[in-house]
């Protein structure tokens, strides 16, 4: 049985960003009462998978701490939490342990303390080396405050990740460009991309309905998506997931457990675990949350276990936006010959450059990547209509 994973969710920030869905909240002054039931969930939990006897492992290879913005936790409070996991865990010796922070000497001044207390990557919240596109996102940095961050950082961390956003209104590949020479200057071993998506319920959403803002046409967001791979692929990295880019040997281990399937643990508001097939996401409310800790109560949303055609559903999906789909480990799992059901698709998708397909793996290329859904979408409606019985 492999190790599993862990995710630590801390929903706080400072200012939340006007494109941002994630569940955030401003009221720092919860913070304290927080860790104080975070740590509570986590022994109520792993005492609860203890004597269900769910999971067949006590290894832990990845911790990712994210948010909100993680780095606004106090270095002994994330001590705490490390202490408790390690109470009821194995944590390996080479285990991967990330920790979000945004560019700000608040968070650099406690990179000292992180690396003291074992963790070894640090994903931090760029999103543009240019100040105009930052004010537009309404960060709270500025370029030369990332800069700084960054080269502060690396005199603890050598894994270290930051995230950029492409797609803004009026955004030219020039100034992308520019970000993305940034991060090559900087040496980072691991660059996130994301196009800026218009979420329904943010402020940025309200901008878009009352045409405050407009939106890049789908082609040339797709155009700018092919350019950044290309730039990064020709400069040593691997486009190794939809939005990933790394160099050898920085993969995010932790990342790759949900693209895989693996078992994860997950706690804190608005988190959602995987053990042993069922899935369970916790509430988005850190009144709620505080409520059903409080009564000794796991602060569950819901807990499902996924049918055989969910899970078969979620390993096309994600092996496709990883890196590729395994048809011989498909058969070993779920007892279907995918590759007589697709064998059509497969050649379509080849011939038109969306697709390689080799050592009966298919998988999606950088033009693929971009539409995923798509494609994913149109092998499940050729599965579905093979009528497919007795799925493991």
């Amino acid at each position: 049985m492999p190790p599993i994973g862990v995710y630590i969710h801390f929903p706080f920030c400072k200012r939340k960003c006007h494109y941002c869905d994630f569940y955030s909240i401003t009221n720092l002054k919860e913070i304290p009462d927080y860790i104080n039931y975070l740590l509570k969930e986590i022994e109520l939990r792993c005492q609860t998978l203890a004597e269900q006897s769910k999971i067949e492992t006590n290894k832990i290879d990845t911790i990712f701490i994210g948010g909100g913005t993680p780095s606004l936790i106090n270095p002994r409070y994330i001590e705490k939490i490390i202490a408790t996991i390690d109470k009821y865990f194995d944590i390996t010796s080479n285990a991967e342990i990330t920790l979000e922070c945004n560019p700000a000497a608040s968070d650099a001044k406690h990179f000292p303390d992180y690396a003291a207390l074992g963790i070894n990557r640090i994903s931090i919240g760029v999103q543009s080396f240019l100040d105009d596109e930052l004010r537009f996102l309404q960060r709270l940095h500025s370029a030369s405050e990332a800069i700084a961050t960054i080269e502060a950082a690396r005199k603890y961390f050598n894994n270290l990740s930051i995230d950029l956003i492409f797609g803004l209104p009026e955004q030219t590949f020039d100034n992308i460009n520019k970000s993305l020479s940034q991060a090559i200057a900087l040496d980072l071993p691991h660059i996130s991309c994301y196009a800026l998506i218009y979420e329904e319920g943010t402020p940025l959403f309200e901008d878009l309905l009352a045409g405050k803002v407009r939106p890049i046409a789908d082609e040339e967001s797709a155009d700018y998506y092919l350019q950044i791979s290309d730039f990064l692929r020709l400069r040593g990295y691997e486009h190794y997931e939809i939005s990933n880019f790394a160099r050898s040997g920085f993969r995010c281990r932790h990342n790759i457990k949900y693209w895989t399937c693996s078992d994860t643990l997950a706690f804190g508001a608005s988190s959602v675990g995987m053990i042993a097939g069922s899935r369970y996401k916790n509430v988005s409310n850190v009144a709620k949350y505080f409520a059903f800790l409080g009564k000794g109560l796991r602060p569950e949303e819901y807990s499902e276990k996924l049918s055989s055609e969910e899970r078969l559903t979620e390993r096309v999906y994600l092996s496709l936006r990883y890196l590729g789909l395994k048809f011989e480990d498909f058969a070993a799992e779920f007892g279907v010959d995918l590759l007589a059901i697709l064998c059509n698709e497969i050649e379509v998708l080849v011939a038109s450059d969306f697709a390689t397909f080799e050592n009966k793996t298919l998988k999606l290329t950088p033009k693929g990547y971009y539409i995923c859904d798509e494609i994913t979408l149109r092998l499940l409606k050729k599965l579905e209509k093979a009528n497919v019985q007795n799925i493991r």
